[in-house]
Order: C-alpha cells, then structure tokens, then sequence
C-alpha cells in the first residue's frame, strides 16, 4: 500500500511519497479522492477550529462536493483536548464547556468523525490500519 502524504504536512508519518492533496493529511494510490484523513495534534486542532475554522470549513465543503469522505485523527484523547491539557493550552481563552460544544457542532453539522488516540505513535498505527481497512472495502465493493 503506497500511503500519499499531503505537501503541507510538516510532521508526516511517512515522507516518502508527498503530494498535493486537496483535502486531508493522507490517502493512499487507490483511496486518492476517495478517502482521506486528516491529522492534527491536540494544539494543532485547537487553532484549527478556533482560529482557523472558516479554512477548515472551506477544507470539508471541497471534500464534500468532490464526494471524498473525510475523518480526523487526533494524537490525543478528547478528555486532554476539552481540559487543554498540551503546550501552552492553559494560555488558550476558550473555555472548556466551549471546546466540548466545538467538537459536537463539527460531528453534527459536518458529519465529522474524530478519532482520539493517546499519543502520536498510536495514532500513526491507527491511521495505517484504516487506510488498509479503506482499501479492502473498496476492493470488495468494485
């Protein structure tokens, strides 16, 4: 399986096949506008949907009208996010009650799933297993 890692990425978990993706993180040769994944670590996640939602919005409209399914996944549980519990999050303004009702108004409005993990290394296992599991399904369905 050649996993395609988005230009932008800046701490991809497989470097070796870089390309412009126009949504997501990561898909692989036969997911590629398909299936893709977004990564983010618990800070990076916190100033995309505070501070840069409208660019994350404008992300998930472009993967809906190409009809590319969309997830995040997150290097950090929900509890660590909500409570801010990563670099600098006890500078971040937005409260707690905040964080948690963000979260839920993405998943509802937007379709959105976040997958939580305890930290980076589970998270790049998870997001290699479900691109393997993406893969298979679209085999068995063509």
């Amino acid at each position: 399986m050649k996993i395609y890692v988005d230009t932008r990425e800046q701490l991809a978990y497989w470097p070796k096949h870089k390309i412009k993706l126009d949504v997501g993180d990561y898909t692989t040769q036969r997911l590629h506008k398909v299936f893709h994944i977004e990564r983010k670590s618990l800070q990076d996640l916190y100033g995309t949907l505070v501070q840069g939602n409208q660019r994350f919005k404008a992300e998930l409209f472009c993967a809906a009208w190409h009809r590319i399914s969309i997830c995040v996944y997150v290097e950090g549980t929900r509890d660590a996010f909500i409570n801010k519990r990563f670099p600098k999050g006890d500078e971040r303004k937005f409260s707690t009650d905040g964080l948690d009702k963000l979260i839920k108004t993405f998943e509802r409005k937007y379709h959105l799933q976040f997958h939580w993990h305890r930290n980076r290394a589970h998270c790049r296992r998870e997001v290699e297993k479900r691109l393997q599991m993406e893969e298979k399904r679209l085999k068995s369905t063509k």
